[in-house]
This record gives C-alpha cells, sequence and structure tokens, in this order.
C-alpha cells in the first residue's frame, strides 16, 4: 500500500473537513482520468479506463451505497446489512488494490519483465528466471510493499 506524500491525509482532518472534501468530490466529473494519466503516464488507456471505473465512477458509488446502509440499519435494526452492498464495495476496493500495484509499471513494465524472461532463459539462468516470474506474481498479487 502506497502511504500518500501529502501533508493532509484523512486520518488528520477532523470530521468536518473530511465530509466537505466527499461533497466537493461528488461534485466532480470527468477529472479522474486526466488525474491518472498524469500519475501514472506509463499506464495504457485500458489500465486507466479500469482504474477510474473502480475508484471514481462505481467505487464511489458503491461506497456511498454501503453507507447507506449502515445508516438504515441504525434506523431500523430489524433491516439486514445488505452483504451484496458489502461485497460490491469490496470488489472496487480489491480491484482498485490489484490496479494500485500495476500502475506504476503499467503494460512497459510487464513486458520489461517478460522480454527479460526470455533474455534469461536464452542464457540459460534458470534461478534469474524464477526471480523475475515471482516477481511478476507479486505485481499481479499485489504483493508489493508501498510503505516507505
Amino acid at each position: 500500500m502506497q502511504q500518500s506524500q501529502d501533508a493532509n491525509t484523512p486520518k488528520q482532518l477532523i470530521r468536518e473537513q473530511r465530509w466537505e472534501i466527499v461533497r466537493t468530490l461528488l461534485q466532480r466529473s470527468n477529472e479522474a482520468k486526466q488525474a491518472f494519466r498524469q500519475s501514472y503516464p506509463n499506464a495504457p488507456e485500458e489500465m486507466l479506463k479500469t482504474a477510474v471505473f473502480h475508484t471514481y465512477v462505481d467505487g464511489i458509488d458503491a461506497a456511498i451505497d454501503w453507507l447507506v446502509d449502515l445508516e438504515l440499519f441504525l434506523h431500523e435494526p430489524s433491516h439486514k446489512l445488505d452483504i451484496g452492498v458489502t461485497y460490491h464495495l469490496l470488489y472496487h476496493l480489491y480491484n482498485w488494490y490489484q490496479f494500485n500495484a500495476l500502475l506504476p509499471d503499467g503494460k512497459a513494465g510487464v513486458l520489461e519483465r517478460l522480454k527479460e524472461i526470455k533474455e534469461l532463459a536464452s542464457d540459460g539462468d534458470i534461478q534469474a528466471i524464477i526471480a523475475t516470474v515471482e516477481e511478476l506474481e507479486s505485481m499481479f498479487e499485489c504483493g508489493r510493499n508501498y510503505i516507505s
């Protein structure tokens, strides 16, 4: 998980400030793709579209639905929390987690590692091939540690 370099992280803000930021977020449109493109210049278009969808398109709606379901439970305790609503949010969070591991390298990073495997194979360096394959697996399994 990559930590923010910003001085203002959500936990440092008071609740009213966080809600103001959420209100601002809900009023925005079509800015996420540009922000992702700027932050991840090596990522292919397909990856950017998918990242935007899981975070700023359907991901936000899933988060709102989850919060609404929690509030409905407080209003009426007989209301059963909807596991489908929870799953929907987790689906987007998980996909963002996966893309967070892949976006920094983008398609070029994956292709570079595949090229490296071919070169190592022609050299017969089995240990280096295994290490490079494990690195690729780590990328796709989100095994990278982004905490500084």
